[in-house]
């Protein structure tokens, strides 16, 4: 046994724990010494890298450059295990039956060989010390009692699983998603417990796990169809170097690669993967797909070159050393850390009376600390704790991001290397912007619309005051009122339209749809309903062919005013009650902006059956605009300024029509942009009714400024004697354009016949009406004011007047007074009308 053999041996060896390198040599190296076997199990073929080499320096340094194991010399068995798992069995056996047997097996390479080794070797109590071994399986729940005595110095899963993890973490991602092989236990034991981890060891969801494989190579498409279809934007890959190029030219035809995308792969301590040709993708688009993807895979060596490690030497200067043995061998450094590992385990486990402990060996491997070529040695659970690189792929080749020590369990990004990347988020992020109308066009329309307000007080003043003036109450002043107090409602729906949450609560924003919705109807109803009253009696009365007395009073026009407005309440009222509003919010169409999906969201005042009573209410209203434009175009010719402002009442009906068209239809195209909505709506309306109430009231203001008594009657009356004129003689074919003056005289001359002939034979008319009325005996309708005398001239008499009188210039003064008196020279009134005083008269 080689308890019994160490037992025969006569020096002491001294232990070393925690060697840390920096100690200086106080001993003197012996020569010879009792040889120690140490097995190693290496892989003598092509595409292998030659371990020896790395191992032969590592021991010599142990002899040469530390105290320990002083008196004895490790001497090397190496046995070519060919990776199979035969050969590893044999050489094993071959170890096994030597004498003496060796104290400690470094190696092997293979996961096939070292599995079956380290399941025999815990029957033989020999510990083997694997420097390339990195399959999962050997750090599982149930690898202490499968392997209880296999180490392995080479970082494993957990080391790269927790870089990850701290990886992930550092940039605050909280959604990812994975890709694994499901046919390479290699790959798929270590990402379970990397999602494992991930999710309940920092709170990371993994929202989508991709399982690949090479029978179902085609499914790879579609899984990452669904990683982009969930959005996962950082996405953590385990998988073997050829389907690692098959995934990411896969999410290179899909779009999964840019700024807006982190894959992390595997480390495969090479590129070559990335330069072979593809079926699907060219050299370019992988080189492109590829972009910026991390690559996370254990430290060849430590970056602090200049650190004195196990034997006290510069860690660069080892590194070179064996750098030159064989540049390309992937676990030089771990080879060397691993012999300086057994020897040190070695020397603790002897004790004073030389004899070796199995159990004190497998305690001090797993209590070793000290610095070596490949960082600081640690283990835990049989597992080295040691370095991490993670890599960004950046202009053709890897560069150092960040690095995780799992012996201090540190996380660092290299700050030098890592400054030209922005990380992304790891998912489109759903922003919610609720939009409210600027604050500053709100004030301005306010502003707008109070400056109406005032002005509306300042006209409804003048109208007060001036009530009794001749031409204000030839225009009916009660319904100038009227239009004042509909144009101040319409002010004020302004003020209102631009409030929100912002000022008023939800359930107040409720109330305040009704108040709007209320004054803006109704406010329009008042103003437009009496404009059209008025343009109505105007068309009524000189629309009167038979020219006989047209008297319409302004309780008719109060009564058409009323109807309107009762039509009004009557669908308010209706809706109030059948389908009350609520305070909703609405999501407009999403405005992605990068990493970021903004939705924009407004605030609405929200009727099941809206839409049925604003169409009755645009029914209403568009039909009273149409009439009233008829009635304004039917009445465009009249111009009786003395008698009322018809002319300006149509142009205001005109605006009025042309302004809500347009604030409707601007209104329901940009009801999703706040601003405009209410920019444009709002200059409609303060547009509309202030143009309204200056065309009403500022000729008003002029004539009071001109005549301020208004004691100029005749001037009201034969501003209404041209408009009657003016429009009867519009049927009347004009007369060729001449500038000589014999010309126009002679047209000015033919004109005054033709008027004077028309004068007389509607004055015959008259007469001839009056004589049929004394025949019936009406007496009532002949005792009126501006009836003619009771004497009447013959038919007779009258056809010969109307024979012989000729108009000339001569005599204009005796046919003047004739039209003006009856036939027994008696004098009767000047036109069929009544005072001008009366209310009757009113248009």
């Amino acid at each position: 046994m080689i308890i019994h053999w160490l037992i025969s041996l006569l020096f002491t060896v001294g232990a070393v724990e925690n060697y840390d390198g920096d100690e200086e040599l106080s001993c003197k190296r012996r020569h010879g010494g009792i040889p120690l076997p140490l097995g190693v199990f290496t892989v003598q073929k092509e595409g292998f890298p030659d371990a020896l080499p790395a191992i032969r320096t590592a021991l010599s340094h142990v002899h040469t450059r530390s105290c320990i194991l002083q008196g004895y010399r490790l001497e090397m068995i190496v046995k070519d295990t060919h990776c199979k798992t035969s050969q590893g069995m044999k050489a094993l056996f071959d170890l096994i039956a030597s004498r003496p047997r060796p104290v400690a097996i470094l190696g092997g390479q293979c996961t096939e060989v070292n599995e079956p080794i380290a399941m025999a070797l815990k029957y033989w109590q020999i510990v083997q010390l694997s420097y390339a071994e990195t399959h999962a399986k050997f750090a599982s729940s149930d690898s202490h009692e499968l392997f209880p005595t296999f180490f392995r110095v080479v970082p494993g899963n957990r080391n790269t699983n927790m870089a990850k993890c701290k990886f992930v973490n550092h940039f605050g991602w909280k959604r990812v998603g994975t890709v694994k092989q499901n046919d390479q236990p290699r790959y798929a034991l270590p990402h379970e417990a990397l999602t494992t981890r991930l999710e309940h060891g920092f709170g990371v969801k993994i929202v989508h796990t991709a399982g690949v494989n090479w029978e179902q190579i085609e499914t790879v498409g579609a899984e990452l169809d669904e990683l982009k279809e969930r959005d996962v934007r950082i996405i953590l890959v385990d998988v073997d170097e050829e389907m690692a190029a098959t995934v990411i030219c896969a999410g290179y035809h899909r779009g999964m690669y840019g700024d807006n995308y982190v894959w992390i792969l595997p480390g495969y301590h090479s590129d070559k993967w990335l330069n072979k040709t593809h079926d699907n993708c060219t050299a370019e688009e992988m080189k492109e797909a590829a972009r910026n993807h991390f690559s996370v895979e254990f430290a060849l060596t430590r970056r602090d070159v200049d650190t004195k490690i196990v034997g006290n030497t510069r860690a660069g200067d080892v590194w070179e050393e064996i750098s030159k043995l064989d540049p390309n061998n992937t676990w030089r450094g771990y080879l060397y850390d691993g012999l300086w590992t057994l020897a040190i385990a070695l020397s603790h486990s002897m004790g004073d009376n030389a004899e070796f402990s199995h159990h004190k060996m497998i305690e001090a491997i797993d209590n070793s600390s000290f610095q070596g070529l490949t960082g600081k040695v640690k283990f835990a659970n049989n597992e080295r704790l040691g370095l991490v690189d993670i890599k960004q792929w950046s202009e053709g080749q890897y560069i150092p991001f960040a690095m995780y020590d799992g012996a201090e369990d540190e996380f660092k990004i290299i700050e030098s290397t890592s400054k030209g990347w922005s990380p992304p988020l790891d998912s489109t992020i759903t922003e919610r912007r609720r939009e409210h109308i600027s604050s500053l066009l709100f004030l301005a329309m306010s502003l707008l619309a109070l400056i109406g307000i005032f002005l509306a007080l300042i006209f409804l003043l003048i109208n007060f005051r001036y009530r009794n003036h001749r031409f204000i109450k030839m225009s009916s002043p009660n319904l100038n009122n009227i239009i004042i107090a509909g144009s101040i409602c319409t002010f004020a729906s302004v003020i209102m339209l631009g409030l929100d949450t912002r000022i008023v609560s939800p359930d107040g924003f409720v109330w305040l749809c009704y108040m709007k919705t209320w004054t803006l109807c109704l406010g329009f109803t008042l103003s437009f309903g009496a404009m059209f009253s008025k343009t109505w009696r105007v068309h009524s009365i000189f629309t009167n062919i038979r020219m006989d007395r047209k008297a319409i009073k302004d309780s008719k026009l109060f009564l058409i005013l009323g109807v309107l407005l009762f039509i009004d309440l009557c669908v308010l009222v209706t809706w109030a009650f059948i389908s009350p509003f609520s305070y909703t919010v609405t999501e407009l169409p999403h405005i992605p902006e990068d990493n970021i999906v903004i939705i924009p969201e407004v605030e609405k005042c929200y009727s099941s059956h809206s839409g049925v009573f604003q169409a009755v209410l645009y029914a209403v209203k568009g039909v009273l605009m149409i009439l009233g434009c008829f009635l304004a175009w039917e009445t465009r010719h009249v111009n009786v300024p003395a008698l009322n402002d018809s002319k300006y009442i149509g142009t205001s009906v005109y605006c009025c029509v042309v302004m809500s068209v347009l604030g409707l239809s601007t209104s329901v195209i940009l009801q999703e942009r706040v601003n405009e909505m209410f920019s444009l709506a709002s200059f409609f309306v303060i547009f509309s009714t202030t143009l309204t109430l200056c065309l009403v009231f500022v000729p008003k203001v002029i004539e009071l400024a001109r005549n301020p008594v208004g004691n100029e009657p005749r001037a009201y009356r034969r501003g209404l004697m041209k408009s009657v004129v003016a429009k009867t003689s519009q049927p009347m074919s004009p007369q060729p354009r001449s500038d000589s003056s014999g010309d126009l005289m002679n047209k000015a001359e033919s004109e005054n016949k033709l008027r004077r002939r028309y004068l007389h034979q509607k004055s015959t008319q008259l007469w001839d009406l009056v004589e049929k009325l004394r025949a019936r005996g009406d007496t009532q309708f002949l005792q009126q004011e501006w009836c003619l005398s009771s004497a009447s001239p013959s038919s007779q008499e009258r056809e010969t007047s109307l024979l012989l009188r000729q108009p000339s210039s001569s005599n204009n003064r005796e046919e003047t007074s004739l039209t003006a008196a009856g036939p027994n020279g008696e004098r009767s009134c000047d036109w069929p009308w009544v005072d001008p005083d009366e209310p009757s008269t009113k248009l």
